[in-house]
């Protein structure tokens, strides 16, 4: 039997009575099937243990282990806890800045991530939504000058907050400062194609962020920072977002390939959220002016 979906937008599906701990061989099919048409999948209702979602996640493909282990689920290494709870030490249950800023995960590795699957275990009672930006709408937006001004060319991304000026360190993550300092030394940046071609339709997309993109490569920043600043109003542009108003219980899964996302925050002084993800290995990106697909 098909599965049922509910089109929230051109680009987001909500997946109906689906079970994510029992996903049959035709069930998956079918959800990578709508997971190549649409950007982001919404799963409803899924109380998965930390075990099978990593068994869930590797029926798309190879599961990321978080670099961040201090923050791993003591039950499985490659699900990342991202909470705001604090230990009477001090310490933090999951981590507290994850997703604090506009990004495509992992666009700071030379292989970045091609999907993301986050399942919210606790939720505040206000704040805390998922706001998604499509990147092929941002693209096909720009003016053609801009355009091919970017075509061809690469962005530096970084990890590191402490040298890119449009982030601010987290003062409510205890290591943040100590880890981010430490990642500007040790971690180098890397190259990123600015126009992505996604490997799967061949359509073209920004790939661009203003948590990661730090300058672009052979640009002088006089140039550089304020065309940085031109696209990112892009990423901002709520004609192409999403926002997801999480519910306990809900799972998501969208494409790193092809959108940027950020958590909103704003939560309430005490109030807590808790979410559990894994990250999908994905392929080196690259741009195809003829939007050929990598065999």
């Amino acid at each position: 039997m098909p599965i049922k979906v509910n089109q929230i937008n051109d680009w987001v599906t909500e997946i109906v009575d689906f079970d994510c701990a029992s996903m049959t061989a035709e069930m998956q099919e079918e959800a990578q099937e709508a997971f190549k048409l649409r950007h982001v999948l919404v799963f409803r209702d899924q109380s998965l243990t930390p075990t099978e979602l990593k068994e869930f996640s590797k029926r798309f493909g190879p599961v990321e282990v978080p670099i961040n282990q201090m923050y791993a689920h003591p039950e499985c290494k490659e699900v990342l806890i991202l909470s705001n709870e604090i230990r009477p030490d001090g310490t933090a249950v999951g981590l507290v800045d994850g997703g604090d800023g506009w990004h495509s995960d992992s666009s700071h590795l030379l292989t970045p991530a091609k999907a993301t699957i986050l399942q919210s275990i606790k939720n505040p009672d206000v704040g805390g939504d998922t706001i998604y930006c499509n990147m092929h709408l941002a693209f096909d937006a720009l003016p053609e000058a801009t355009k091919a001004r970017i075509l061809g060319r690469f962005g530096v991304h970084n990890v590191s907050k402490t040298i890119n000026p449009r982030m601010t360190v987290s003062a409510n993550r205890p290591d943040a400062k100590e880890f981010y300092e430490k990642a500007a030394k040790n971690r180098p940046s890397v190259l990123q194609p600015m126009v992505r071609t996604h490997p799967v339709t061949g359509r073209q997309s920004l790939y661009v962020s203003p948590r990661f993109t730090i300058a672009i490569d052979g640009m002088p920043d006089e140039q550089a920072q304020p065309l940085l600043d031109d696209l990112f109003e892009y990423v901002y542009d709520e004609r192409f977002q999403y926002r997801h108003v999480w519910s306990d219980r809900d799972l998501v899964m969208w494409d790193n390939r092809c959108l940027n996302h950020k958590a909103t925050g704003n939560l309430a002084p005490g109030d807590i959220r808790r979410m559990h993800r894994t990250v999908l290995v994905g392929d080196e990106a690259y741009y195809s002016p003829e939007g050929r697909l990598r065999s």
